[in-house]
């Protein structure tokens, strides 16, 4: 008889490995690899401890990308509230960042996830879309304006995904004066 029945049940501390797994092997090995058993393997849990949390692969991945984008969200809003409420303050907190995470080691892989789930699961994709839309629609009307700071934006996701993808050795300078031109832009 196994031990299993009197260990402590802590569910949320076993959601939130089996998402911290399913984040590692997606972002270390590509969405192909993201299996129920390999995560149930990889967590220490058998497939229907894993099924007690998330009933399918779906659920899982659907659960993971709500992970990555509202942490993806939460930022956003703390980046706003450092910016000065002036025209384009919406594209220069996007653009800030996608500029400032590449710093953090945990940040990239963030964006990693952020990037394989929405080319690869369609419910992601349209998550980040709406989020993107909305955040569009908050630099206003004018268009212009509008044309130019989408520009900056798209800018920044370029930027964004040279970094998780190590395509570009960019120094701290050279980063720096990158993002004060993009900023310029935003203004």
């Amino acid at each position: 008889m196994t031990n299993a029945h009197r260990r402590q049940k802590q569910p949320e501390l076993v959601r939130k490995e089996l998402l911290a797994v399913t984040l590692q092997i997606l972002v270390d090995e590509g969405p192909h690899a993201v299996t129920l058993d390999a995560v149930s393997r990889r967590a220490g849990v058998t497939k229907g401890g894993l099924q007690h949390h998330f009933r399918s692969k779906q659920a899982l991945l659907d659960a993971l990308c709500d992970q990555v984008l509202d942490d993806f969200q939460t930022r956003y809003e703390l980046a706003l509230l450092a910016e000065p409420d002036t025209p384009g303050k919406h594209a220069r907190a996007y653009v800030r960042l996608g500029f400032d995470s590449g710093n953090d080691p945990e940040q990239v892989r963030m964006q990693r996830a952020i990037a394989s789930l929405a080319l690869t699961w369609p419910p992601c994709r349209e998550r980040w879309s709406e989020f993107v839309q909305a955040a569009i629609k908050a630099d206003g009307p004018g268009k212009d304006a509008a044309n130019r700071l989408l520009l900056c934006r798209l800018a920044s996701d370029g930027f964004w995904y040279s970094q998780m993808l190590d395509t570009y050795a960019i120094g701290k300078t050279r980063k720096k004066a990158l993002l004060n031109a993009l900023l310029a832009l935003c203004e």
